[in-house]
């Protein structure tokens, strides 16, 4: 027994003389007639009458001394009672109980008062490791949504020990594992798993994942139950795993039908079989489903377009981009700010385009950005933000929803066309700055209206996108190396493939001033982009690899889609029609049509 503490208050010379006779329990109760019960508490607890020491502790509002009394006691259900107390108490006190609870050696019951607010997960977890619970403690980090935490606890895996292969299986699937989620979940159920119906849907999912739907539609008939479809539909087939950047899973494949590299996300991986079907999920998956569709209906270059959407499966399939995420180019010492206005640039076209239409983008996330084979950035799938709540803790996502979300959003508004150009303007900080929230004085200038706390003050899409067209003092700043772009336009005209490097052009002395002006500042999607210009020097993308352009023969006029040119300025359209020849069609390897503005502007 642990030495007794001096009582909690002094006792009067009486008090001490019938202590000095051993009249402990007499005192006891005179004392707790008086309502002096810590001190009843501690003259029971002299004479080892637990039981009663820890009701008076307990009366006196010490909890504490309570359980100290109770865990003497050694019986379970007053230990359960005393523990249970502690749900009122403060983070200080609990911690000071699972102190007490770990020195005695009951660190079960320690891991329970951890569980009772709001601790550490790990700490909690450590207590159950410690009282040989690595199951419990696996489950503890795993709801703190620390799975691969969890995951390691539970190494080495035992080979018979169904609930522990169950979990591990369930593990390895959030983590989107999907060859260990399928091979864990089959040793689950031949071990005998607690629960048969989970493991057999999450083994479906796995072989369907990893492109066997017969075998997982024969895992689910097998049980009775009627085929929901596998995770991923037959047509795709799984070849890696991808870092997710909405929610759930996300998987590299294959289109089976075109051969086409696509991203696979399986939005519900996440959640529980019940959570799935949760109406409120089902209502902001359709509201996902509609804006996505819609935006990618403008068919914008900004835009990516989307293979296929199943919102009741939770399903999004969308064409693969060999470029980075945008977070990428979030790094140390940050971007040139002209490089960083052309990329801005070339989103603000989309928005513009989609906001015209009424739709909010509503999710501008760097890491939901991914570029293309020549370094654009794409608007990912619109709507974006009405899954958020379904998005695990991420310590990056965070920090962007933090950095780059409109305050009004982050205080619980919609999303609006205001809200999206105070994440563009954040983002152009970002890419100057090198990191999220970082300070970048220059680009901040450029935007300050843009990051008004005041949504109604900040500019439209088009009013922003003109500003960052703006000239530069030297189209070397475009670089993010030291060395000038020195690639002459004469060197784009090969026709068995297009070098994937930046292009500086010098407007030949045919071209008008006027005429030069509408081409280049006309807001068409079918031409070459313009990164920045200086007077009659442009800098235009650079062509990604894989394109081509017509041969000199082919009759362009019967193939090429003319609404490009249509679209133009009347001066520029004229004056593009009279310098018109195959070699200015170019078809990216997306199958996309474009004029080339390197070849027009030298004619």
């Amino acid at each position: 027994m642990a030495a007794i503490p001096a009582p909690p208050e002094p006792l009067t010379d009486d008090e001490q003389r019938l202590l000095a006779q051993g009249r402990h329990e007499a005192l006891a109760h005179a004392l707790a007639l008086a309502g002096r019960h810590a001190v009843a508490g501690w003259v029971l607890e002299q004479v080892w009458e637990f039981a009663g020491a820890c009701e008076h502790y307990a009366r006196a509002g010490r909890p504490l001394d309570a359980l100290r009394a109770a865990i003497e006691l050694g019986r379970p259900d007053v230990v359960d009672r005393i523990i249970a107390v502690f749900t009122a108490a403060d983070a200080d006190t609990r911690q000071q109980a699972a102190a007490l609870l770990q020195r005695k050696g009951r660190h079960a019951d320690a891991a329970r008062i951890f569980a009772l607010g709001d601790h550490d997960p790990e700490a909690r977890a450590r207590a159950l490791v410690r009282a040989g619970d690595r199951l419990g403690a696996a489950r503890v980090l795993a709801e703190a949504d620390r799975v691969r935490e969890a995951l390691a606890l539970l190494e080495p895996l035992p080979e018979r020990h169904g609930p522990t292969l169950q979990l591990a299986a369930e593990l390895s699937w959030e983590l989107g594992d999907a060859e260990a989620a399928v091979r864990r979940a089959q040793a689950a159920i031949r071990a005998g798993g607690a629960d048969r119906a989970a493991l057999s849907r999450l083994l479906a999912r796995g072989l369907g994942a990893l492109g066997h739907d017969l075998a997982a539609q024969i895992v689910l008939q097998g049980r009775g139950e009627a085929p929901e479809g596998a995770p991923v539909p037959a047509r795709f087939l799984v070849r890696a795993s991808l870092p997710a950047s909405f929610s759930g899973a996300a998987y590299e494949g294959i289109d089976r039908v075109t051969l086409a590299e696509v991203e696979i996300h399986l939005l519900l991986a996440e959640l529980q079989d019940g959570g799935a079907g949760d109406p409120a999920v089902q209502d902001a998956l359709e509201a996902f489903h509609r804006r996505a569709i819609a935006a990618a209906a403008l068919e914008h270059p900004a835009i990516r377009g989307i293979v296929q959407f199943d919102a009741r499966a939770g399903i999004l399939i969308l064409p693969w981009e060999a470029g980075n995420n945008l977070r990428a180019l979030i790094r140390p010492p940050g971007m040139p700010l002209p490089r960083a206005r052309a990329l801005i640039a070339f989103l603000l076209e989309g928005l513009a385009a989609a906001h015209a239409r009424g739709l909010v983008h509503g999710s501008l996330l760097p890491a939901q950005l991914v570029c293309d084979a020549a370094g654009r950035p794409l608007l990912g799938p619109f709507g974006a933000d009405a899954i958020a709540g379904l998005i695990a803790t991420r310590t990056g996502a965070l920090e962007e929803l933090l950095t780059i979300t409109a305050p009004e959003v982050r205080a619980g508004g919609a999303p609006t066309a205001a809200s999206d150009i105070y994440g563009a303007a954040a983002l152009l900080v970002a890419l100057v700055a090198g990191n999220l929230g970082g300070s970048a004085p220059e680009a901040r200038a450029v935007v300050e209206d843009a990051l008004d706390p005041d949504p109604a003050r900040r500019p439209d899409a088009t009013a922003l996108l003109a500003r960052m067209r703006r000239r530069v003092a030297d189209l070397r700043d475009l670089s993010m190396s030291t060395e000038p772009m020195g690639q002459e336009p004469g060197v784009m005209s090969d026709d068995s493939g297009l070098p994937g490097h930046g292009v500086l052009v010098e407007a030949a002395p045919a071209w008008d001033d006027v005429a030069l002006d509408a081409l280049l500042a006309a807001d068409v999607p079918g031409l070459q982009p313009v990164l920045d210009r200086q007077g009659r020097r442009v800098a235009l993308a650079a062509w990604p690899e894989g394109c081509r352009r017509l041969a000199d023969d082919v009759p362009f006029a019967q193939l090429a889609p003319m609404a490009i040119v249509d679209a133009l300025p009347v001066e520029a359209a004229a004056a593009v029609r009279a310098r018109l020849t195959a070699g200015a069609w170019v078809v990216t390897p997306a199958g996309e049509w474009m004029l080339a503005l390197d070849e027009l502007l030298t004619r």
